[in-house]
């Protein structure tokens, strides 16, 4: 299998003036993922990396990908995080097809999300050579990759007319996430700082924060990081109070009427843009403005607990000590009967 400069050529200028066309024709052929690796991706992820850094250097732009330092560390790291997103996305969104009545094949994935990127690739590159306007350029080009992602998941997968929205955007939450988590871990960007406390009623204090979808990744980011750093020395004899199970317990139903909330205003705005013939890209851009929210159910209890003032240690501790005398069912210690006999108190609002 060879590099064929025509193909990508022809892929590249299609992907962006005949998309449609372009896609049914490439999805038709049911490349591997081998081959669109060779003909699209790869090419188009070196050149949009290299071009990209280069031309933000030399016109002395904003990094388009947050990175500033050694060139050589920068373009190397720029490519690996490029290339794990990539599968990370296809990974995604070929898995949680089967979740939602479609037909998960990694191949098709592959080359629906590398077809979908052609716009943010190209905005990428164009957007690091203009000075003042590049971001807005980079922007406009997410926001076009996103509607066609939209548009093209369905016809790679099968995803059925009545769950593309949910399965969108629960896709894209995943995503997100793990790519949250890895750049964490690779200590790439600045995801947030840690704090000494979490207030969910000063936000925007002291401090300019961006809104929407990355925001939320931001806020995230801080709320983990304060919950972290959270310490408890638990009792000696592991018995838990009845006020420590008693706030279990309000935490829980607090998280699940949030939860329950996010769900209800998921799937009436999957509703109203199912009963659309063709979603519109605000439709799509208001679907990726509300992932920010929807992100924040993954940590709606440690939320809780923080914008309460509570201690996060404290609260999985003593999660962890109602587990273990429920599966024991207080059999084994004092403390696991004394803390059975609580959870079986307030066995309805814990489960």
């Amino acid at each position: 299998m060879a590099f064929d400069f025509k193909k990508t050529t022809d892929l590249v200028i299609g992907g962006l003036t005949r998309p449609q066309e372009t896609w049914a024709s490439y999805l038709g052929e049911n490349p591997g993922w081998q081959q669109t690796l060779v003909v699209l991706t790869g090419p188009m992820v070196v050149a949009n990396v290299v071009l990209s850094l280069l031309l933000s250097r030399i016109m002395g732009t904003m990094s388009p990908f947050g990175l500033t330092g050694n060139w050589f560390g920068a373009l190397v790291l720029s490519l690996v995080m490029a290339g794990v997103g990539i599968a990370i996305s296809s990974l995604v969104f070929c898995f949680l097809s089967g979740v939602f009545g479609g037909k998960p094949n990694f191949s098709r994935s592959f080359a629906a999300v590398s077809l979908a990127a052609i716009p943010a690739w190209v905005a990428t590159v164009v957007g690091a050579a203009i000075p003042w306007i590049g971001g807005l350029i980079g922007l406009a080009g997410a926001v076009v990759t996103l509607v066609f992602l939209y548009r093209i998941i369905p016809l790679a997968l099968e995803v059925p007319e009545g769950k593309r929205v949910l399965h969108f955007v629960v896709s894209l939450i995943a995503v997100l996430v793990i790519n949250m988590i890895i750049a964490t871990v690779l200590g790439v960007g600045r995801m947030g700082q840690a704090s000494s406390g979490y207030d969910v009623g000063d936000r925007g204090a002291g401090r300019l924060q961006p809104s929407g979808m990355f925001g939320e990744i931001g806020r995230q980011a801080d709320l983990m990081a304060a919950a972290s750093s959270d310490t408890y020395d638990p009792p000696a004899d592991g018995r838990l109070s009845r006020e420590q199970v008693e706030w279990v317990a309000q935490v829980l139903e607090k998280a699940r009427a949030a939860q329950a909330e996010e769900v209800a205003r998921l799937e009436k705005m999957s509703q109203e843009i199912e009963d659309k013939e063709k979603p519109s890209a605000s439709d799509i851009a208001k679907m990726y403005q509300g992932i920010g929210s929807a992100m924040s159910m993954n940590n709606v209890e440690m939320e809780v607990v923080k914008s309460g003032g509570g201690n996060w240690a404290e609260y999985e501790w003593v999660r962890t000590q109602l587990r273990n005398a429920r599966m024991q069912a207080g059999e084994g210690s004092d403390a696991l009967a004394h803390n059975f006999e609580l959870y079986e108190e307030m066995k309805d609002r814990l489960d």
